[in-house]
């Protein structure tokens, strides 16, 4: 019986792997195609990725570097993806390409052409079944599928619209039509971008609002690289962007298709609008059809996510757990758990659980004298450098527990799980966070604190490192790291404010 199932060899199924193997721990990743990342070998549909690959900072030390590299999985000694594309957004098949060389550069332990079509219960653990593959047993399960089955929204005549993950990517298959697009999400404005040489008109539907990244610090909202239609929707160009609900969607006997909108800020007013062409551009949701029913997860978000404990297991379904964007219920539209920069340091932090809750290890963590000066100069070289609490801003803390003599730092785990897990004792976590959820009005007006002004630094609106302080749960202080507009926390004003903190703490002022 395996220790370890591993369900899709995606990127979240290599990285799990990965460390699974680092630690010695028997798994094994089962793949439904004949290679690994066979989502991204047709998705996203137009192959240009949005995730950053930044491969100059201006820095040598690779730790860091991992703040602006968004593909690179995490590993002692494999390759980057930043050796891979020259381009700030790559294209898709240069992901595929890094993931077959990650997969054979470690020697990853992957059977392929293993789709399972069941799992269920056996006695303490669980039972795979797959459509032409001998079934396995394991103690453990950890799911790796990602999310790739369309959401299909609920509009009568919803048939009569392509899905994004089947439509033509060819522009002149759109020459001189109208075009409606349902959704306001990356991938509807990745379609209209592709289409706007030819089509000629173009309307994105959706009864929410526009969110744009740069407002939200959230990089599933919209951004920046596929908004061009914004700007030829507000210099009148033909092309609009609705905020209406689709009542119904028919087809015409010209082979045209009728949407009737009720608008959602036009005091009240009904459209109907003829359109060439439909694409359904609403998202993807988990699927739950390989689960049978005495090991069905629960779901949240309308059965998009699992609801997952802050150890990445099922709520309900104990030995079941999750690695990649499938955790993004820990932090839908607040952290970046739903991408490769976040949910690599998420499958770390599961490992790290793992072990200490099945093979009897201890959480990692490092010891430290219990001075205030030692302390401070061990956080400040991880504030400087740290890539996992920078990437997943809210979610991922560290944890210093301070004694008499000693102090002991736990890295790289969930916030939530940190907290449960230290409830009993004196603790002071450190996490980076902005100074606000999202922003009303033109982020890029306004004002912000100086540098210098040590006294407001909580009123800091960038990414910033902040140190709270609980007891028996409680929390007792909260220190802010005034931001700094290059991230860079060596300032004499940083240190001295840090050292003054665990001062007081280890002194027992704040305890």
């Amino acid at each position: 019986m395996l220790s370890y199932a591993i369900i899709g060899a995606g990127p979240a199924g290599l990285q799990t792997g990965y460390f699974l193997s680092e630690n010695d721990l028997s798994y094994r990743i089962f793949e439904g195609g004949e290679n690994v990342g066979m989502f991204f070998r047709h998705q996203p549909r137009h192959r240009t990725l949005i995730s950053v690959n930044k491969r100059f900072t201006g820095s040598d030390n690779p730790e860091y570097n991992l703040r602006h590299d968004w593909n690179s999985l995490l590993s002692k000694d494999g390759p980057r993806f930043t050796s891979y594309s020259e381009r700030l957004f790559p294209h898709a098949d240069d992901l595929v390409t890094y993931l077959g060389d990650y997969y054979h550069h470690h020697r990853l332990n992957v059977a392929f052409d293993h789709r399972v079509s069941r799992i269920s219960r056996q006695g303490e653990g669980f039972l795979i079944d797959f459509e032409n593959q001998v079934a396995v047993e394991a103690k453990r399960i950890i799911v790796a599928t990602g999310l790739f089955k369309p959401r299909i929204p609920e509009i009568p005549g919803i048939e009569l619209a392509e899905q994004y993950v089947d439509i033509s990517i060819d522009p002149e298959d759109y020459q001189n039509q109208r075009i409606l697009i349902i959704g306001k999400g990356n991938s509807a404005f990745e379609t209209a971008d592709s289409m706007v040489d030819t089509a000629a008109l173009i309307h994105l539907c959706s009864p929410n609002f526009i969110r744009m990244a740069w407002n939200s610090h959230y990089v599933g909202h919209l951004r920046a690289v596929n908004n061009n239609i914004l700007d030829m929707y507000q210099l009148k160009s033909q092309h609009a962007i609705m905020n209406a609900e689709i009542a119904e969607l028919r087809q015409c006997s010209d082979g045209m298709v009728e949407a009737k909108f009720h608008y959602k800020r036009a005091q009240g007013e009904q459209e109907v609008i003829r359109y060439h062409k439909v694409i359904c551009c609403a998202g993807f949701v988990m699927d739950s059809t390989i689960f049978g029913p005495d090991c069905c997860p629960e779901t949240v978000l309308n059965g998009k996510y699992p609801a997952l404990h802050p150890d990445f297991q099922s709520k309900n379904q104990p030995g079941l757990y999750f690695v990649g964007t499938l955790t993004h219920s820990l932090d839908y539209r607040k952290s970046t758990s739903g991408f490769i920069h976040g949910f690599r340091y998420n499958t770390d932090a599961l490992v790290n659980i793992l072990l200490h809750d099945y093979h009897n290890r201890s959480l990692r963590h490092v010891d430290l004298d219990a001075t205030p000066r030692a302390l401070t100069e061990h956080l400040l070289k991880r504030v400087n450098t740290v890539s996992s609490l920078w990437q997943q801003p809210g979610f991922l803390a560290d944890f210093y527990l301070p004694r008499a003599k000693r102090a002991e730092c736990y890295d790289t785990l969930p916030l939530t799980y940190g907290l449960k897990a230290f409830e009993q004792e004196a603790v002071v976590s450190v996490t980076f966070e902005y100074g606000h959820d999202d922003v009303e009005g033109d982020i890029f007006a306004r004002g912000r604190i100086a540098r210098t002004n040590q006294e407001e630094a909580e009123k800091s609106e960038f990414l910033h490192p902040i140190l709270r302080l609980y007891r028996n749960g409680e929390m007792l202080e909260e220190y802010h790291v005034i931001e700094d507009l290059e991230a860079i926390w060596t300032w004499e004003e940083h240190g001295k404010g840090i050292e003054d903190f665990w001062e007081r703490v280890i002194n027992g002022q704040l305890c």
